[in-house]
């Protein structure tokens, strides 16, 4: 039973420092390509399990090379109402994934960032770890009720998004600014910019979806 995929997203290739952090993940039980993120996976030579998607942008040669390799191909048509990555995310629940982590290098079509992020807080993936790594930041989607404990450097960015109408009794520690049993409202920017103060931060969330944006030191 997998319980770590690591899913490739479609779109720009990943940067150098994005790659090393993937090769550090340990103990990866599931690999799947949306799509042409099948490239990013063959660019770390990386053995992918699935890779899915309606393949208009994976290259021929790419995706037979990963058959032969006994990578199983799940093609959808291009007449379809969801994403390459909403594809990928319900097929990692569905070999019962415990923690799903996501490369992606962001950029692109904005209504293919927001849908990423949408992607992200399905209700199918309320059991799960879900983060991302976007460029030099990671993301987490928390689903109420869920605590997480996030390693920062202390000087970090730390930001909370509400990503339903309202995300109730948040609770923080190691930031700044800290937040105990409080609310978040979807168009408030309250939780922007927020600073790691110790090198473990933790965020709950009891009610709602909150968006955790965490953006290393140095980077923009």
């Amino acid at each position: 039973m997998p319980n770590t995929s690591l899913i490739f997203s479609g779109g720009l290739t990943p940067s150098d420092a994005t790659l090393e952090i993937v090769r550090a993940i340990q103990n990866v039980d599931l690999v799947i390509a949306a799509d042409s993120g099948l490239h990013t996976a063959q660019k770390l030579e990386m053995h992918v399990d699935f890779v899915i998607g309606d393949f208009d942008s994976v290259d021929a040669s790419a995706l037979a090379r990963a058959t032969s390799a006994h990578t199983q191909a799940i093609r959808h048509s291009t007449d379809k109402d969801f994403t390459d990555l909403e594809s990928a995310l319900l097929l990692a629940v569905d070999k019962n994934s415990q923690h799903i982590i996501i490369v992606t290098a962001g950029g692109g079509r904005l209504d293919h960032q927001f849908g990423f992020v949408a992607a992200m807080f399905n209700p199918k993936l309320r059991d799960c770890k879900v983060e991302a790594l976007w460029h030099d930041n990671r993301l987490f989607a928390l689903q109420g009720p869920i605590t997480r404990e996030i390693t920062t450097q202390v000087g970090d960015t730390i930001g909370l998004q509400s990503f339903s109408s309202k995300s109730e009794k948040i609770t923080t520690t190691g930031l700044q600014w800290q937040l105990t049993n409080e609310s978040l409202n979807n168009f408030e920017t309250r939780g922007v910019s927020n600073i790691a103060t110790k090198e473990q931060v933790s965020v709950s969330v009891e009610l709602g979806q909150l968006l955790v944006i965490h953006q290393p030191k140095g980077t923009k």
